[in-house]
């Protein structure tokens, strides 16, 4: 049974490599260097209503956790006012791609990230057409053209930053409600 594994795994990693080598991403002059400006990104933000109020629920590490669609995909984020700019795992952007949601052309650059145990590293920046923020009574968000970073980290986790918090209209938590309350400005 074991023997049997090992194969299946070794013809699978095989497959892998064989294809993955002949598929090579054509070569890109980077418009942006190296220093992407993510802050600048969101081009429109739109309010279904006069007011939104979206669930969340508080973790334990005490940021709130909130569902929002990127491309039509449905993930839970964590709200991270700390965190400089939305962050997804090479996971949840594998999904993504599987599904058409992004493509390499997506691509707008690279940036260096610092987080938050100290360490620091490199990481892709791609181009996310529609975070979708669901509320309550049918009421929604939509931010449109957005920057967010990819993590190589598959446990890193999905985080909405200051690069879609800034450019939301005026919020708060409500606590007892579990809700984020937007209201139009």
């Amino acid at each position: 049974m074991k023997k049997i594994l090992f194969a299946m795994a070794s013809m699978a990693i095989l497959i892998c490599v064989s294809c993955g080598s002949k598929q090579k991403p054509s070569p890109r002059s980077s418009v942006w260097g190296e220093n992407v400006d993510t802050t600048t990104a969101v081009k429109k933000v739109t309010l279904s209503g006069e007011q939104v109020l979206v669930p969340f629920k508080r973790r334990e590490n005490g940021l709130a956790e909130v569902q929002i669609s990127l491309n039509g995909t449905p993930f839970n984020m964590w709200w991270d006012t700390g965190a400089s700019i939305t962050s997804i795992s090479s996971l949840e952007f594998l999904k993504l791609l599987k599904e058409g949601k992004v493509s390499e052309s997506d691509r707008i650059g690279s940036v260096r990230s610092s987080y938050a145990d100290g360490s620091s590293g490199e990481e892709d920046v791609y181009l996310i057409r529609e975070i979708y923020i669901q509320g309550k009574n049918n009421e929604h968000l939509i931010l449109n053209d957005v920057a967010v970073t990819v993590s190589e980290n598959l446990e890193a986790p999905l985080l909405v930053g200051q690069n879609v918090i800034s450019n939301l209209p005026k919020h708060k938590f409500n606590d007892k409600t579990e809700e984020i309350e937007f209201d139009k400005e």
